[in-house]
């Protein structure tokens, strides 16, 4: 299954204003792919693509009282052995995984979703992951326990999986977003279909295959809706 070649990972993503209802998960598949998704690439490989690499894509939007995630990952058979909130998601199988860090703000989040729709939910300071990949402290003092934090979706169609995350404002704070609010961030994959080391691919023009490389995530700017102040 092929689908057009969006703009590849870049440093500014567009964020427009959602408008009506949600397109149904189901419908969001390879075909419906246009140049408002961000592909996902392998930037630090100069040479291209591994092998077995499969394309994925991304957009956002937002409204006052949320973010909105989608993606759509082309894949032979997507899987994951997750069967609980906040397991090691990322050993178990294939995951999409979405970062977001309000500007200012001194902490962000990092969200996982299998094929299956189970998440894991994180949330780092500004040297938790070093801590973390240290051993000094462990995921649990990371985890984010509560099973309604945000809202996700997956969709499995024939030759791609599809998901949906609906992040609340009410996680940044008090205020409803407008677009006069910035955020970084990313959406990343795990690809486990092959036997090996899982295939990584982002949104972001990471110069390393390590996702948690805050100063090259891409600026969120939220686009007003046509017409509004």
């Amino acid at each position: 299954m092929t689908a057009p070649a969006p703009s590849a990972t870049r440093s500014v993503w567009s964020a427009p204003a959602l408008t009506g209802p949600l397109t149904p998960l189901s419908q969001l598949s390879p075909a419906r792919i246009d140049e408002s998704w961000m592909r996902l690439g392998q930037p630090w490989r100069g040479e291209g693509p591994e092998a077995g690499f499969q394309s994925g894509w991304a957009r956002v939007g937002w409204s006052a009282t949320q973010l909105c995630w989608e993606a759509v990952f082309l894949t032979g058979h997507a899987s994951n052995r997750a069967r609980r909130l906040n397991e090691r998601t990322w050993e178990l199988g294939d995951v999409c995984e979405v970062f977001v860090q309000e500007e200012g703000a001194d902490h962000y989040f990092e969200l996982h979703i299998t094929p299956e729709n189970q998440r894991l939910q994180l949330r780092f300071d500004p040297h938790g992951i070093e801590r973390l990949r240290s051993g000094i402290d462990a995921l649990d003092s990371f985890l984010l326990p509560q099973a309604d934090w945000v809202e996700s979706s997956t969709h499995l169609g024939p030759g791609y999986w599809s998901t949906r995350v609906l992040l609340p404002a009410a996680r940044f704070g008090s205020q409803p977003l407008t677009a006069s609010r910035a955020f970084t961030g990313t959406v990343c994959r795990y690809d486990c279909e092959h036997p090996g080391e899982p295939i990584l691919s982002t949104t972001a023009p990471l110069s390393e295959p390590f996702y948690h490389r805050r100063q090259e995530w891409s600026t969120i700017t939220l686009i007003p809706r046509p017409g509004s102040k």
